[in-house]
């Protein structure tokens, strides 16, 4: 995080926008920095100053977007082919795939939420739902409501407490923790209803046949 800090601290405003949308598109497609540190970095620049406030959340926000749109695109259109390749299975690991397509199998559409809070899977799963041809619509409406609730969440608790820098990191990892388990809680509940409306469904049937 310190480091991130003292580059952003070196940049111009136009270059910090540039810099942390850079930063936060190229998360959506895997790369290996957590996307907290750039959306708690904008926040905390907002509150020193050196950005605006509202400039900084949109360019965070449209670019999360970006990111995780482009992921879906790129496994809706070259999944396949990616996959087939040698250097793609050394991410896309056959373990990982398996993976991902369990959750998509037991959970649907409903992924997306979670895929948007845990980023050692965001790219994959984002993918791997291009690949599997889930409706854009469908996607970009997961996605949207995700992102509109952890990435204000996260640049304006920075703005706020600006000061308290280490306690807004400690608070935005533990309530990205806390909202992983309440969305998995949430789909299992979701999958709970829909398997017992299937049995009752089954059961009417059995009951109406001769």
């Amino acid at each position: 995080m310190k480091w991130f800090i003292v580059h952003l601290s070196t940049l111009t405003p136009l270059g910090a926008y540039t810099w942390l949308g850079g930063i936060l598109l190229l998360c959506g497609l895997g790369l290996p920095i957590p996307e907290d540190i750039s959306l708690i970095a904008a926040g905390y620049f907002s509150w020193r100053g050196a950005l605006d406030i509202t400039k900084a959340f949109l360019v965070c926000f449209a670019a999360v977007l970006a990111g995780d749109s482009l992921a879906f695109f790129l496994g809706r259109h070259f999944g396949r082919r990616v996959l087939a390749s040698r250097v793609a299975r050394k991410y896309f690991t056959p373990r990982r795939q398996l993976r991902v397509r369990a959750y998509f199998r037991k959970f649907g559409s409903k992924v997306i939420l979670v895929g948007r809070f845990t980023p050692g899977l965001r790219f994959t799963i984002f993918f791997t739902a291009g690949t599997l041809h889930l409706r854009p619509p469908v996607f970009l409406i997961y996605d949207f409501s995700a992102a509109a609730f952890t990435v204000p969440i996260l640049v304006y608790t920075a703005w706020l407490f600006g000061g308290q820098i280490d306690r807004v990191i400690s608070y935005a990892r533990h309530t990205e923790h806390g909202i992983v388990v309440a969305v998995i809680i949430g789909a299992i509940v979701v999958a709970a209803k829909a398997w017992r409306r299937h049995k009752r469904m089954i059961a009417a049937r059995t009951a109406c046949e001769p």
